[in-house]
């Protein structure tokens, strides 16, 4: 039972955050720190990189938060997708 809460706190914590208004604040290595190592990353041409992280799965759908980085480190966008 603890161990169940603990990861529902922990995928709350990782959907109710607004990345919206972190932009230009936090630093990949910020959320890395927060939400963990990336399932994914992938540079971007213009320099930076974009990466993701599962915010919940199910039978049928996956939720994922992709926040791209500029070159310098810095959060610059970040979306929710839906699969």
């Amino acid at each position: 039972m603890l161990a169940y809460c603990l990861l529902m706190a922990a995928c709350a914590g990782i959907t109710g955050t607004d990345w919206q208004s972190r932009i230009g604040h936090v630093s990949l290595d910020d959320a890395m720190r927060e939400l963990g190592a990336p399932e994914s990353c992938v540079g971007l041409d213009e320099g930076g990189s974009a990466c993701s992280w599962t915010t919940s799965s199910g039978r049928d759908s996956i939720d994922k938060l992709v926040l791209t980085f500029d070159s310098k480190g810095q959060l610059r966008t970040a979306t929710k997708v839906h699969f």
